[in-house]
């Protein structure tokens, strides 16, 4: 959609091909980090700034207490959210979060006042609990 209204308004093809290479690159740059997992993440309470209340795609790489979140489309944002307490990771609700696979799960991180929901595939588990302090 984002492509058509660039070439509605006249923007040259090259200028679209050109940042649309930009964006795939990035994507794959950012996933290929090591302990990088995709997922996605919203405060459940409280307020943290670069964080809103509903989910949003992104990776993530945590380790030392500290997750960092690179949030998506277009992965050129990050977010450090430092980790006071982790609760048990557990599975997913049926409809809570999609796109994630068939088993997705859902760690609850406390930090600073809030209360920050990360969730990733199953597969990932032993990623998500690396931002444990």
């Amino acid at each position: 959609m984002l492509i058509a209204l660039l070439l509605f308004l006249g923007v040259s093809l090259a200028v679209v091909v050109a940042l649309l290479l930009t964006i795939l690159a990035r994507r794959r740059w950012v996933g290929r980090q090591p302990g990088a997992f995709k997922g996605a993440v919203r405060v459940a309470e409280g307020h943290f700034d670069g964080l809103g209340s509903k989910w949003r795609k992104g990776y993530g790489r945590s380790g030392d207490g500290v997750l960092v979140w690179t949030k998506g489309p277009f992965l050129f944002q990050k977010v450090s959210v430092p980790t006071e307490r982790m609760a048990e990771i557990r599975a997913a609700k049926a409809g809570e979060v999609k796109r994630l696979g068939n088993a997705p799960i859902v760690a609850e991180l406390t930090t600073e006042g809030a209360s920050v929901w990360l969730a990733a595939h199953g597969e990932d588990r032993g990623l998500v609990a690396a931002a444990r302090p």
